[in-house]
């Protein structure tokens, strides 16, 4: 499996084409939304058995709380932010 490097370029410019598609998602909140609602949809369409795809959509929730976990680790005077680059390995079961 690839290793997957998060770079600040990257998020920027998935947020852009989200703000282009809906001024809204300037707010990173509803920009996540968005891009959730696009994993889900991603999944339910993969033509996958629904326990396949079960398993995947959990392992998925699993490998965003980790990439959350290593982006809110910072030191006490340091605030979370989407210039830090961040990686991880999904590897699905």
């Amino acid at each position: 499996m690839t290793e997957i490097v998060l770079k600040p370029e990257l998020i920027k410019s998935l947020q852009k084409v989200l703000v282009d598609y809906e001024p809204e998602n300037k707010d990173p909140i509803l920009a996540a939304q968005y891009l959730s609602a696009v994993v889900g949809s991603i999944i339910a369409t993969s033509n996958l058995p629904k326990e396949q795809q079960d398993e995947i959509l959990s392992q998925i929730v699993d490998f965003i709380r980790y990439v959350y976990k290593q982006q809110t680790q910072t030191s006490p005077d340091k605030e979370p932010s989407n210039d830090q680059e961040s990686f991880g390995i999904w590897k699905p079961t």
